[in-house]
């Protein structure tokens, strides 16, 4: 039964995929669709984006009347349409055209309001604190001429993402002060940083912050985020309902901006568009194969690998070596390699690092040897017809088969000529980076301080994927989806983390994976779960309180467990992985934020 509620969802994502937030407003429209007597995203125009997830048409007369209002008074330009995502919820992209010019005026309004000091902010800041104000002033006057004539005032919800579109929800506070407003907040900006710059955030920094009120603004200063800091503190204090994704969020929060969310609403997928587990497994097997011809391309010229008896285990998401627990993962691969180095088994293992990082484009020798076996699959192709022929033509005549009368000597020189433009010399070794980047590079000099060199002898070998997947790509030619399929763990072993979408989206694809309990996944997962075996599925590590040593160990132990899995077994942790993604549908974790909407009905 849909709720009686006019929601409109603010966030700078919509129909802009630039964060991590579009996945949370793009699988989460339907559901909010469904649920909601009227529900409108709102979001940035962007021609280019909009041309890709935006269908526009025509306005409703009373909505006509508002943008032209807008467009004659202010020189904003509204569109109306529908966002190309599940649903096809109603969208409205607003672009504030004119208005931009008073970029300064709107940024001294804010100062007086509400004492944000954005002197000296570049574009990242004053672009979408110029947007936000002029999805306020639409949405003011739509709610004032259109929805509160048909609703009452109190079932009109604004619902703003993130401090990108704090300036709707401060704009709403000064000049339509009846209006109900929710402020979510995905991570704040200065716990992000603190973490990112190395400082125990968990474990020393949030209690001084709480003794310490003038902390969270010193050092908001001390990093130059004090305009998005003090945005996003003036929209959790203002806003009439607060909520946050998770209980170390709302931690966070509560010293670093001074309230206590109201509620939690923890992220979810629409894993019902997902595959079902009978064809994750067959796709597996597809795209494990193209893994395995890539990675066969890649180590051939140096020497010979079993592809066929390997293991793939990936990482993925932002360049933030410690936020992400990137350091974590490779340090935990230096440890298993040496410790796999006296082992009998002869498994290998290859860790993927897909983090997009500044490169130098293609590694030319790279290209070099995948163009020469392009050449000889097509020799190989060639040969084949022709083999067939030849032992058609020879057991016509009578004469058993053999290798003189079936292969052709022009094609056995081919092939010795393409394996000796491909053999190096002994010393040297496979590239760990699929692309050139820089000999500063952290992830590269953290790979090799590990001593993770891939060498021949080592049953670890690091392939640093420093590019976003695509099939385009000319490398493994797949897009993320389809490569974490082909994989055997997803491995997120985050210090910082709010929500933790990456997991989820792994275990929806049917793969094991690793998270913390710092993350707010791993938190969910912890409060949820129950059976050991689902444990192993979905691994909790701990990293709260905890020396980095102890987790550390922790990860290794667990790489090496699933390492030593017989198959059958992985086989059963990747049924019982899909099985708890069902848990986190939006069908089911919906009612979070439809009690929000209640909360700030009833204030």
């Amino acid at each position: 039964m849909q709720k009686d509620f006019t929601v409109f969802e603010v966030g700078w994502e919509v129909s802009n995929k630039v964060g991590g937030i579009y996945a949370v407003l793009s699988t989460k429209a339907a559901e909010s669709k469904n649920s909601l007597k009227n529900f409108f995203t709102i979001g940035p125009y962007f021609r280019r984006n909009a041309a890709i997830e935006f269908e526009e048409e025509t306005p409703s007369k009373e909505f006509a009347q508002v943008f032209d209002y807008l467009k004659k008074t202010h020189g904003i330009i509204c569109h109306s349409g529908h966002w190309l995502v599940p649903g096809r919820p109603k969208c409205l992209l607003v672009d504030p055209n004119d208005l931009k010019a008073k970029t300064n005026e709107i940024k001294r309004e804010f100062w007086d309001l509400y004492k944000i000091d954005s002197l000296g902010s570049g574009d990242d800041y004053n672009e979408p604190i110029v947007w936000g104000k002029a999805v306020g002033l639409l949405l003011e006057q739509l709610i004032k001429e259109v929805f509160s004539k048909e609703h009452e005032l109190k079932k009109c919800i604004v619902h703003c993402h993130e401090w990108l579109s704090g300036g709707t929800l401060l704009h709403l506070k000064h000049y339509l002060p009846e209006a109900k407003t929710i402020f979510t907040t995905h991570a704040t900006m200065l716990g992000r940083c603190i973490a990112a710059s190395g400082e125990p955030l968990h474990e020393e920094i949030l209690s001084k912050l709480n003794t310490d009120e003038t902390m969270p603004i010193d050092r908001a200063y001390r990093y130059g985020i004090q305009a998005k800091h003090l945005t996003e503190k003036a929209c959790a204090k203002n806003a009439t309902i607060f909520t946050t994704v998770s209980d170390s969020c709302a931690n966070e929060a509560k010293y670093i901006l001074g309230r206590k969310p109201d509620i939690l609403t923890p992220n979810g997928l629409n894993v019902e568009k997902f595959y079902v587990m009978e064809e994750l497994a067959n796709l597996h097997v597809v795209y494990r194969n193209i893994i395995r011809r890539f990675l066969l391309d890649y180590f051939a010229p140096y020497y010979y690998i079993n592809v066929e008896d390997s293991l793939f285990y990936f990482i993925s998401g932002r360049y933030e070596t410690r936020n992400k627990g990137i350091d974590l993962f490779i340090d935990a691969l230096g440890l298993l390699n040496k410790e796999l180095s006296s082992d009998q088994k002869s498994t290998t293992l290859f860790a993927f690092i897909f983090v997009p990082a500044p490169n130098r484009g293609k590694n030319i020798e790279l290209l070099k040897h995948m163009a020469l076996y392009e050449r000889l699959e097509d020799e190989i192709e060639d040969e084949i017809r022709k083999i067939k022929n030849r032992l058609y033509y020879s057991i016509s005549k009578g004469e058993p088969p053999t290798g003189n009368n079936l292969l052709d000597d022009e094609f056995l020189y081919k092939v010795k000529k393409m394996l000796f433009e491909l053999k190096h010399e002994n010393n040297e070794l496979p590239p760990i980076s699929v692309l050139e980047v820089d000999e500063n590079d952290t992830i590269l000099n953290l790979i090799k301080k590990n001593g993770l060199l891939n060498r021949e002898t080592d049953k670890v070998k690091v392939l640093y994927y420093p590019t976003y997947l695509s099939t385009a790509d000319g490398l493994i030619g797949l897009e993320y989806y389809q490569a974490v399929i082909g994989c055997h763990l997803g491995v997120f072993p985050s210090y910082y983390e709010s929500w933790g979408y990456t997991p989820l989206e792994t275990i929806a694809l049917g793969l094991p994976t690793v998270t913390t309990d710092l993350s707010g996944f791993g938190q969910y997962i912890m409060k949820t779960v129950n059976s050991d075996i689902a444990k192993k599925a979905v691994k909790v590590i701990q990293r709260a309180n905890v020396p980095y040593a102890q987790s550390l160990s922790e990860l290794v132990s667990h790489l090496r467990y699933i390492y030593d899995l017989p198959k059958r077994n992985r086989g059963d942790l990747k049924i019982i992985a899909k099985q708890l993604s069902y848990d986190l549908s939006w069908q089911n974790l919906i009612e979070n934020y439809l009690n929000a909407y209640e909360l700030a009905a009833q204030r």
